[in-house]
C-alpha cells in the first residue's frame, strides 16, 4: 500500500576495505576514488553520497505525509464522543453530555507496520456543512471541516433516523468540493441496543448496502459502550478494509500510556 525506505529500495553502498578506498553506489553512478583517505572516512563519504541520491517512488510513505485529519460527524446522541473517549482514554461515558464545542484528539497509529500520526476533531452537530472558506469562518468558531482528509458519519443503530442526518451531510460534502481528494466513511453506534428495541434486521441491512456498494464507503458497526469494534474503525482510517484481505490485527493499548501511541 505505501512504499517504506528498506535496504531492497535504496541505494546499496559497496566499499573496498583498503588504504585506498574505492566508493561506488549500484546506481548506474560513476565509480568514485578517495585516495589516502582511511577506510571509516571513506565509508562516511560513501554512505552521505549514496544516501543523497535516494529518491522514493510513488507517493510519500505516511509518516512523511504530515498528521491524518479526520473529523466525527453526527447527530445528537448518537454517541461520537463515546467512541472517541473509548478508543483514546478507555472511557466510557455514564450520563450524555451534550457536545458544546469543538474538540481534538492527537495520537499516533501504528497498523501492520504503518505509523501515522492521527489528529481527530469531535464538533457539535452542524445544520450546514460550510460551502466554502468563506462560509466556514464567517460562522464565528471556525471548525477547520473543510481541511480535513476523512469525514466519519455517525448514527444511532438503535434509531435510524439519525443515519437521515448521515445522507443528508454526504449531500453537502460532496456539493461543496469539486477538485479536492477526501474521504467519507459510516460509522454505525449502538450495536448492543438493536437486540433490545424493536429489530430493525431487514433496514439495516439495506443502509450497510447503501453505503458499501452504492456510495462506496467504508461501514463499521460497533458498540463504544462495550469497546466492540472500536478498533475497527480506526483500521479503516488506515487503509485496512474491515473483513477484507487485512491481516487480523488486535487492538491494544497501554493504560499508562494513552493519547500517546495506539497499536492496531
Amino acid at each position: 500500500m505505501w512504499n517504506r525506505l528498506s535496504p531492497t529500495n535504496s541505494n546499496k553502498l559497496m566499499l573496498d576495505h583498503g588504504n585506498h578506498s574505492n566508493i561506488r553506489c549500484n546506481n548506474n553512478s560513476s565509480t568514485i576514488t578517495t585516495s589516502s583517505i582511511p577506510s571509516r572516512t571513506g565509508a562516511a563519504i560513501a554512505g552521505a553520497l549514496c544516501a543523497a541520491r535516494i529518491t522514493l517512488e510513488g507517493p510519500e510513505p505516511p509518516w512523511m505525509q504530515g498528521p491524518l485529519k479526520v473529523a466525527f460527524l453526527g447527530a445528537s446522541g448518537v454517541g461520537r464522543t463515546s467512541i472517541l473517549q473509548q478508543f483514546f482514554k478507555h472511557d466510557f461515558p455514564k450520563t450524555h453530555v451534550r457536545t458544546s464545542r469543538r474538540s481534538v484528539y492527537r495520537s499516533c497509529l501504528v497498523c501492520d507496520t504503518c505509523i501515522r500520526e492521527l489528529m481527530v476533531i469531535d464538533v457539535p452537530p452542524q445544520r450546514r456543512f460550510p460551502v466554502d472558506n468563506l462560509a466556514e469562518w464567517n460562522n464565528g468558531h471556525p471548525l477547520g471541516l473543510r481541511t480535513v482528509h476523512t469525514y466519519v458519519l455517525v448514527y444511532d443503530m438503535g434509531n435510524l433516523e439519525t443515519f437521515q442526518y448521515c445522507r443528508s451531510m454526504r449531500d453537502q460534502i460532496l456539493e461543496s468540493f469539486n477538485h479536492r481528494d477526501f474521504k467519507i466513511m459510516v460509522v454505525g453506534n449502538k450495536l448492543d441496543l438493536v437486540s433490545e428495541t424493536i429489530p430493525h434486521t431487514q433496514e439495516l441491512k439495506d443502509i450497510s448496502t447503501l453505503v458499501r456498494k452504492h456510495w462506496r464507503c467504508g461501514y463499521v458497526e460497533c458498540s463504544a459502550k462495550h469497546n466492540y469494534k472500536i478498533g475497527d474503525i480506526f483500521k479503516e482510517l488506515m487503509g485496512y478494509p474491515v473483513g477484507g484481505t487485512a491481516p487480523k490485527l488486535e487492538f491494544s493499548q497501554s493504560i499508562r500510556n494513552k493519547n500517546k501511541c495506539t497499536i492496531l
